[in-house]
């Protein structure tokens, strides 16, 4: 089987005879490879150069394969790095572990040549097709916010001005205090639907072509992020008759990242889980998650609930549950929003739904390096 794939290759793995091997099936196939005995000596390499993928084994001296990914999913630079573990457990348990923490494929020792390197090069084909989705979707989007705009914007600013001139035109007038009130109501509602589009817009285009984040990062409590986010989201919550309720977490869980863009993030996923509720709709909990090296943000509501195929529009800029439904306001940028922070993060947005129950939304972001792991013996 031959590859025509040039992409460069870290394989970690500490038995040298193995090693070997697996080295010499990759450059046989035209892959440009690197090797390291441990994930110590893999880390060492990764602070100066960037593979396009990682091949490596779970149990080894001095850092393991876990620890190894740990480090670089709690790197911005490193983050996005594909992984393919080499391993010689072979249990469901085990395979079911290493998927769920985010790995791109799994391989029991001893490995079939064919199968190692049709396993690395679907993983370089789908960064590559991820790559170039990416950009026809940035190229989509541009075309999108035209069209968005002409529609998004004149709503709440018909409002507004359609308001203002009638006020403007009474002002002489003798004017009745609950026409005045519904006036003023009127453009107050303009005018915040117009704030709100505008700071989505403003956030999409900060974060749409972004591949690290500003900065800004700073370790975060996951906990108070939550509450804070109830607090701010309160008034509106109550206003529609929900209650908030925030679930006590068992330990204190520490986040890392941009505390304006997961907030911005828990903020819209809040407003969603509002606007689209039922009448029989009561609550809105909001609680701290923890899987394997993965902390998540969970915002889980009583609401109309997703279809599965309605699922995939939404995770695009401008869809919109019923897009002809106008009595929800907004240009269905929330989820693709969130999307966008948890990518930048090195995590992902999980989203589990029923039609007529409810949903669940789980930002989930790598869990921080703790001591020990930093710096294994």
């Amino acid at each position: 089987m031959g590859s025509t794939s040039d992409g460069l290759v870290l394989v970690v793995e500490d038995n040298p005879a193995m090693n070997s091997a697996i080295c010499d099936i990759l450059e046989l196939n035209n892959y440009r490879v690197h090797s390291a005995s441990n994930g110590r000596e893999a880390l060492d390499y990764l602070q100066t150069e960037r593979p396009d993928v990682i091949l490596c084994d779970i149990m080894m001296p001095q850092m393991d394969g876990y620890a190894l990914l740990r480090h670089t999913r709690a790197d911005e630079r490193l983050r996005t790095l594909p992984f393919i573990f080499l391993t010689a457990r072979s249990s469901e348990d085990d395979r079911r572990q290493a998927k769920t923490i985010g790995i791109e494929d799994y391989l029991v020792k001893p490995v079939d040549p064919e199968d190692l390197t049709l396993a690395v090069e679907n993983v370089l084909r789908r960064s590559r097709n991820l790559a170039a989705e990416t950009q026809t979707q940035m190229d989509l989007l541009r075309n999108q916010i035209v069209r968005t705009l002409q529609h998004e914007f004149r709503t709440p600013l018909t409002f507004i001005l359609g308001y203002a001139e009638y006020l403007a035109e009474v002002a002489d007038e003798q004017i009745d205090l609950e026409t005045l009130k519904l006036s003023t109501h009127a453009i107050l509602e303009g005018g915040h639907r117009l704030q709100d589009l505008v700071e989505k817009f403003l956030l999409l285009a900060d974060i749409q072509y972004r591949q690290n984040l500003p900065g800004r990062e700073e370790q975060l409590s996951a906990q108070q992020m939550l509450t804070n986010a109830a607090n701010h989201m309160a008034n509106a919550a109550t206003d529609a008759a929900l209650e908030l309720i925030v679930n006590p977490a068992p330990r204190q869980d520490i986040v890392v990242g941009d505390f304006g863009y997961l907030y911005k993030a828990l903020i819209h996923m809040l407003e969603n889980s509002i606007q689209y509720r039922r009448p029989q709709s009561k609550m809105i909990w909001l609680s701290v998650v923890t899987s394997d090296n993965y902390i998540g943000l969970q915002v889980e509501d009583e609401g109309r609930g997703i279809s599965p195929t309605m699922l995939a529009h939404l995770q695009r800029p401008f869809e919109q549950i019923q897009r002809n439904d106008r009595t929800v306001p907004g240009a269905g940028l929330s989820l693709a929003l969130i999307q966008h922070v948890a990518r930048l993060h090195g995590g992902y947005l999980e989203i589990e739904s029923q039609e007529g129950q409810g949903s669940k939304f789980t930002l989930w972001l790598p869990r921080p390096l703790s001591n020990e792991t930093a710096d294994p013996e």
